[in-house]
């Protein structure tokens, strides 16, 4: 994401009350867009069969953590 975008996106969320410490509190934590394009990579990599987005989902997660440790 650009660092415009990203202004942006810390601006908005300032005008919608949250504080700096809300807008950090998440930083350890792997951002959705990561976990929605990871969890993409492993739906098409099993060759697009839907029914496991929950499973998907969670093993991006999983991956993305142990990524940032």
């Amino acid at each position: 994401m650009s660092t415009a975008k990203q202004s942006a996106k810390i601006i908005n969320r300032a005008e919608a009350g949250e504080t700096l410490d809300d807008q950090t509190a998440g930083l350890n934590e792997p951002a959705r867009e990561e976990i929605e394009r990871r969890a993409y990579e492993l739906y098409l990599a099993r060759g697009e069969v839907n029914g496991h987005d929950q499973d998907d989902w969670l093993q991006a997660e999983r991956e993305l953590r142990e990524a940032q440790s």
